[in-house]
């Protein structure tokens, strides 16, 4: 029981760390703006904010990769396919790696003068993004069939389907027209849904264990 804790709570605080992190981070930034900036832009400032930035994705990829297992673990009632897991870890691991290999100030190494750390911040980013995004999508048949989590599978495909609309707008104008203006929000709504699920996955898996421990010490004898 102490392990499945673990686990839900691991989802519980990757969302928390990641969205405190963006909203705090940026706020202090000055002339930094949700709308039009990317997200990894925080992480190339000098300083204690840009590493606290770094230091919290990476965090928050770690984090993620002890939830997928611990959904994979929690729904293994519904089937033996492995393939929304492995997107959840791979997911995770993009986006730890994009924190190790940071934006230099201004990301000016991935858009304007491309070098090897910024390419490779990029090529993260974009798995996070993608594995991310789709893993609603594979837990959605797994989840469908498991007696306990069946009533949680549309909200899985809403999910996948709701972050992979602004994902793909924003991989697709990243490689063609460019959309300043917007660039920073399609960024953030293309991964805020996902963390959504999780959050709620992550209650849910939480939430028998609480009930398990109430009812436990409600049966003992007086």
């Amino acid at each position: 029981m102490k392990t499945k804790r673990v686990l839900s709570i691991a989802g519980i605080a990757a969302p928390i760390i990641f969205f405190v992190l963006v909203i705090t981070l940026g706020a202090l930034e000055p002339g930094y703006s949700h709308l039009s900036n990317m997200m990894s832009v925080l992480g190339g400032v000098q300083g204690i904010r840009g590493f606290l930035f770094n230091a919290g994705i990476v965090t928050t990829g770690l984090l993620v990769i002890v939830f997928a297992a611990g959904l994979q673990r929690s729904s293994r009632d519904g089937g033996r396919s492995k393939v929304g897991m492995i997107l959840l870890i791979l997911g995770g691991i993009g986006l730890g790696l994009s924190g190790v290999f940071a934006c230099n100030e201004g990301c000016t190494n991935v858009i304007k003068e491309p070098n090897t750390i910024g390419t490779i911040h990029m090529l993260m980013a974009f798995v996070a993004g993608m594995c991310l995004s789709i893993s609603p999508l594979f837990f959605y048949g797994r989840l469908r069939k498991s007696a306990t989590w069946k009533r949680y599978a549309a909200l899985t495909l809403g999910a996948g389907i709701a972050a992979n609309i602004p994902g793909i707008v924003f991989w697709v104008t990243m490689a063609t027209t460019r959309l300043p203006g917007v660039e920073g929000l399609i960024q953030r709504l293309g991964i805020v849904f996902v963390f959504i699920w999780i959050e709620v996955m992550a209650w849910k898996m939480l939430r028998p264990i609480a009930e398990q421990s109430g009812g436990g010490e409600m049966s003992k004898p007086r």
